[in-house]
């Protein structure tokens, strides 16, 4: 139970690291085995005794939600960041790919996949003709390794490496091998696409 005693030793949130630890120091130990019921008495300190004996540190619901806000707002502004440098990256892979007549149609969907309904999980819908089929991370990686076999494919021709049979295989696999290929052709361990 807080009395108006016990207020005298509620500590003032912006108050500097030294005055805070004295404060707590000079603080009778305090546990409390009784819930709060009103609202009114949430928002007072909850202190926290450690089992030294020690006062840990003072909690109020006020200072918690307002450490809870901050971290959502720094997640929320890095997350959207994140997204924004991804979807500019996305956008001048697609600009070199089409710079350089690389075919990427297969990455977008040619007609829409299925009807538009109502579904649960808010505003999703299914895609539409040219919607990506992936998300923008996979699909500038797709674009980029694309990119590089085409640079990589145009240097074999020029030194005639044949390169036919890596088909088959993983585009990073395949543009490994390629790379192997022509450095042994050229003697050129430098080159890289």
């Amino acid at each position: 139970i807080i009395t108006p005693a016990s207020k005298t030793y509620t500590l003032n949130m912006f108050a500097t690291a030294r005055s805070k630890a004295a404060a707590i120091a000079s603080q009778p130990p305090f546990v409390s085995t009784k819930r709060r019921t009103s609202s009114a008495s949430a928002r007072a300190p909850i202190r926290v005794k450690a089992s030294s004996g020690v006062d840990l540190s003072v909690f109020n619901f006020d200072s918690g939600l307002e450490a809870g806000v901050i971290i959502l707002l720094v997640r929320l502004v890095t997350l959207g960041g994140g997204k924004a440098a991804l979807s500019k990256q996305l956008e001048e892979q697609i600009a070199r790919a089409k710079e350089k007549n690389i075919d990427i149609s297969d990455l977008y969907y040619s007609e829409d996949q299925g009807e538009d309904a109502w579904y649960l999980v808010g505003d999703w819908r299914p895609p539409k003709k040219g919607d990506l089929k992936f998300g923008d991370g996979r699909t500038k990686q797709e674009i980029k390794n694309r990119i590089r076999w085409a640079e990589a494919s145009k240097v074999a021709d020029e030194n005639d490496v044949e390169y036919g049979d890596l088909d088959g295989l993983a585009s990073v696999k395949k543009f490994v091998e390629l790379r192997k290929r022509i450095r042994e052709k050229t003697n050129d361990e430098s080159f890289d696409v």
